[in-house]
């Protein structure tokens, strides 16, 4: 990823070097490949690049475009840019060398906000209108790429990390104390637009925000979500299949573009063994070669029940790699911190203070992937949110066709789990509160709240953001809206954002294929009945993509989760 900036000064005073240097050189602790800036009157952007795909090479940011008085800067991959071509009449060999910056300037041009329905990809990006003295500022669908703000009477201001607002002068820090609540308090839940402080802000994904400089208003608009009503019909079962495989494919295929070498993190579990077969696959169609990095215990410090685990995790990912032919894979050992303060530090550091996921198990992966140049790391989560999901709460299918018999009967899942659908969200809430009520008196909480400072209001409003989601009060409204649910929750795009912060450290960009918007569609509208058959689960995800796994993970049926050495 690259890191963008920028700040709108409200009091007319002319945005000079100075203040943009002072978000520039904190935001530069990774040392990017080049930094710019652009400032023009009150307004003022900034630009640090990471290379890595070609159209990266050349590109230049920010992008000031005079007859139309429009400014972009813009951290963006585009993954539909062959749609897009004839949207803004590029044609070859234009085409190969258009930066994904210049084509979303250029859609913005044509479509106004609306250049975002036409978008695919991994985004986030502001716009800055000289003539209509407006801001429009959009984060991509998934939520992989950062993107902060903040606004007060004097300046409208946002970054890539929360580091670049602080380190403005006379900005409000203060702490945000429902936030500090939530994350202390286990297991933490956050809301998708709230920081550790008050005054900060993330966008959400998949939404727009639109800030008007005259007024010093902005409107925030959601721009996307999942479809969990259409649902797909074919003739020939194998249909679904092929549809699965192209689906999967193109979303590998769109993310490998790379100047630099292209790693894959390995587990030896369906989600990251999948995406391992095709894009080495794919690359050796090119005349290049995958790296994979998978976790491994060291056998002299784990113990035997441990090495167990491992030894069984390990031979999933060797059989991967023998499978496929790759001659380049890394199995980390060892921590790349010596001093557990020095790793917590390092976490508060990229966080900007504390947030829902420090993906340090990560980490030494990137560390190792920076050794080899690789810049590009193929990921395999959000697969069990979706794609790979083993089917928990499936028996919402038999709901829907009033087969209330097999509904009981259904397994995987506890009688309590089956009463839910019953409940109105309103009377769901209700014991959510009472919940609260009764745990407020614990001892552990008391001594928290008192430690800390934490008002009361805090405290009865714990979890009250989960409520505040429409998908989760729509979740048992049918077995897709609970499968869009699980993949759209703010969990699932805090860790992308996460995992794309703390790479910056190391020089890579997470690349999510699982998360790709067309690939969840086209699941999500599958039969629902196509999607786990038999004994075995995930048969779909199975069948499609046969030909990219070895035996030992079709007959896979378990996984011991996610294995790091420290």
């Amino acid at each position: 990823m690259s890191s963008i900036f920028g700040r709108i000064n409200l009091d007319k005073r002319p945005i000079v070097s100075d203040d943009l240097s002072l978000m520039l050189n904190e935001l530069n602790h990774w040392k990017a490949d080049v930094a710019n800036t652009w400032n023009r009157d009150v307004a003022g952007f900034g630009h640090l690049m990471l290379y890595n795909s070609p159209v990266s090479l050349n590109e230049k940011l920010p992008l000031y475009d005079g007859l139309a008085q429009l400014c972009i800067t813009a951290d963006a991959r585009i993954h539909d840019r062959d749609e897009l071509y004839p949207l803004i009449r590029v044609n070859t060999p234009e085409e190969k060398l258009i930066s994904d910056s210049e084509i979303i300037l250029l859609l913005y041009k044509k479509y106004g906000k609306d250049c975002v329905k036409y978008l695919v990809g991994d985004f986030a990006f502001a716009i800055w209108d000289e003539r209509k003295q407006t801001l429009f500022c959009a984060r991509d669908h998934m939520g992989v790429k950062p993107f902060f703000y903040y606004n007060d009477p004097s300046l409208f201001a946002f970054a890539s990390e929360k580091k670049g607002l602080l380190c403005i002068p006379g900005i409000d820090a203060s702490i945000n104390k429902q936030f500090f609540y939530n994350q202390v308090l286990r297991p933490p839940i956050q809301a998708a637009h709230t920081t550790i402080y008050e005054h900060i802000h993330r966008l959400p994904p998949a939404h727009t925000l639109t800030w008007y400089a005259a007024s010093n208003k902005f409107n925030i608009e959601r721009y996307w979500t999942l479809d969990a009503y259409t649902e797909t019909r074919f003739g020939q079962k194998q249909d679904y299949y092929d549809g699965l495989l192209h689906h999967f494919e193109t979303a590998v295929k769109c993310r490998l573009p790379s100047a630099f070498p292209v790693g894959a993190q390995l587990s030896g579990g369906l989600d990251s063994s999948g995406i391992t077969g095709v894009a080495s696959y794919l690359l050796k169609a090119e005349g290049k070669q995958l790296t994979t990095f998978s976790n491994a215990y060291n056998d002299a410090n784990v113990t035997r029940s441990k090495q167990t685990a491992t030894i069984n995790e390990r031979k999933y990912a060797e059989a991967v790699i023998a499978f496929n032919g790759i001659q380049d894979s890394v199995f980390v050992t060892e921590n790349i911190w010596s001093d557990p303060n020095e790793e917590a530090e390092f976490a508060l550091k990229m966080n900007d203070g504390i947030e829902l996921w420090t993906p340090l198990w990560l980490m030494p992966i990137a560390k190792a992937a920076m050794s080899k140049n690789v810049r590009t790391m193929f990921s395999g989560f959000p697969g069990d949110e979706m794609i790979t999901y083993r089917g928990q709460f499936y028996y919402l299918e038999y709901l829907d066709k009033k087969q209330y018999i097999k509904y009981l009967l259904a397994k995987k899942t506890s009688r309590f789990n089956k009463l839910k659908p019953f409940l109105t969200p309103d009377t769901e809430y209700l014991f959510h509160k009472i919940s609260n009520i009764f745990t407020l008196n614990t001892k552990e909480i008391r001594t928290l709240c008192n430690l800390f400072n934490i008002p009361l209001n805090a405290r009865y409003a714990k979890g009250d953001v989960v409520w505040d989601d429409i998908h989760y009060r729509e979740r048992f409204n049918s077995y897709r809206h609970f499968q869009k649910y699980r993949l759209l929750k703010p969990q699932v795009g805090l860790r992308m954002e996460a995992e794309t912060r703390f790479g910056l450290t190391f020089r890579s960009e997470p690349c999510y294929p699982m998360a790709d918007i067309r690939l969840t569609q086209y699941y999500l509208s599958l039969p629902n009945g196509i999607k786990s058959e038999g004994k075995i689960e995930r048969s779909a995800y199975r069948t499609a993509l046969q030909k990219y796994l070895p035996g030992i993970l079709l007959d896979r049926n378990d996984k011991l989760g996610n294995i790091a050495p420290f």
